[in-house]
């Protein structure tokens, strides 16, 4: 599954590692990330596919000890940690810590298997489960995930994937706080053990320690499902985020025809139609959200208007107009309040809306359209494409993050 990544990080915040060119052996291989499992949830199952010992967070002997056949049931006590292991359930005031006592051995969380070790406190709501892992073994569950997995003849689009997803990750250390990212397309999706595949090992392995680069130093690199036939500039989409020269419009079109190299995506084309019930009912849930629109009830919606194009044929804005007023939706903004009735954000701001008004009233609303996601960066169908053609992962991330280099982190 090809999933957008929804969450654009503010690279000048962050600073950027030094990068040694890409002729360099030198590398930082065994930085430890720290990945949010679960956030808030009431209580949850630990334990390990071998031998385990737990830990009160700081001391170096375990508190308690499992086995395979064992799985301990946590959930939270105030500011700490209660764990249930059959009649001797034990209170802790601060976080644990579940690590594997044996070689070959993973920890589990809720029956999934991650490689390094679980971190469990207490939140404001619940637990937070945190997996402390080596980055590139984190790679390895998150590649397969991000970009599927591919064929042999596609191999130079999953070693993109992984030079840019790495890239990500460097960016995304929060020492300030509890977790860097999540497992989810907030950030990148990130499966553990369970969801590492030969081919996408390979790739992490064969891109040891490579990131993308500009000016020496690592960019944040944002990637979606397919642009559609172009990529995106950030003002586009993120519009309250400052453009990046690596992160503007690319044409995918392959040279020479007039077919782009992410056609083969399943989402390349799609069409989202509303009815004047499911259009007010979506409007009055989310627009308030994100216009000056009131709470609850809008009112008769009598138009929707396109205000403008981008530089890559993305709408620009879409104007709300009602009998109580006009709202105006920028930029990403947009897929965000279109939902369809399952709570799916829309596929794409690259689309052309058609209005079907009666008695004055919006009747019905369709959205012709080409993408998923929302188009800056790489396009991941778009790399499988080119892979396809022979380019290998450089070319590809040349192609998608313009002016760039391939370095590797000290």
């Amino acid at each position: 599954m090809l999933v957008a990544v929804v969450a654009l990080a503010c690279a000048s915040m962050v600073p950027a590692p030094d990068v040694a060119s890409s002729s360099s052996s030198a590398a930082t291989n065994d930085q430890i990330v720290r990945i949010a499992l679960a956030i808030g949830v009431p209580t949850g199952k630990s334990g390990a596919t071998g031998a385990w010992r737990s830990y009160e967070a700081g001391d170096r002997k375990p508190f308690a000890a499992g086995s395979s056949a064992e799985t301990w049931s946590v959930e939270r006590a105030g500011s700490g940690v209660r764990v249930n292991r059959g009649a001797s359930p034990t209170t802790h005031n601060g976080p644990i810590v579940i690590r594997s006592a044996e070689d070959g051995s993973f920890v589990t969380w809720n029956g999934k298997r991650y490689r390094g070790e679980l971190l469990i406190s207490a939140n404001d709501s619940g637990l937070l489960v945190v997996n402390r892992v080596a980055l590139e073994s984190y790679l390895r569950g998150v590649v397969p995930l991000e970009i599927g997995n591919r064929k042999p003849e596609e191999h130079a689009a999953v070693e993109a994937q992984a030079v840019a997803a790495r890239s990500y990750s460097y960016l995304h250390f929060i020492p300030t706080r509890a977790y860097d990212m999540m497992s989810t397309v907030q950030d990148q999706v990130y499966g553990g053990v369970d969801a590492e595949k030969p081919v996408s090992d390979a790739a992490v392995v064969a891109t040891d320690g490579m990131v993308v680069m500009y000016a020496g130093k690592v960019i944040n690199t944002p990637y979606s499902s397919t642009c559609g036939g172009s990529t995106a500039a950030v003002h586009e989409v993120w519009y309250k985020e400052p453009d990046q020269p690596y992160l503007r419009p690319v044409s995918d079109r392959i040279p020479g025809t007039d077919s782009f190299y992410c056609d083969p995506s399943p989402r390349f084309r799609w069409t989202s139609s509303f009815t004047n019930e499911s259009l007010r009912s979506v409007l009055e849930k989310y627009l308030s959200s994100y216009t000056n629109a009131p709470k609850g009830s809008l009112g008769r919606v009598t138009g929707v208007y396109e205000e403008g194009r981008t530089e890559s044929d993305r709408v620009r804005a879409l104007r709300i107009q009602t009998d109580r007023g006009n709202y105006v939706l920028r930029g990403n903004d947009i897929r965000f309040v279109l939902r369809s009735v399952n709570g799916e954000i829309l596929n794409s701001t690259h689309f052309t809306a058609e209005a079907s008004v009666s008695g004055g009233e919006v009747s019905g609303l369709t959205l012709r359209g080409v993408g998923y996601g929302h188009g800056i960066g790489m396009c991941q169908w778009g790399a499988i494409g080119r892979a396809r053609a022979g380019q290998d992962y450089r070319t590809i991330l040349n192609a998608y993050y313009p002016g760039t280099t391939i370095g590797r982190v000290r």
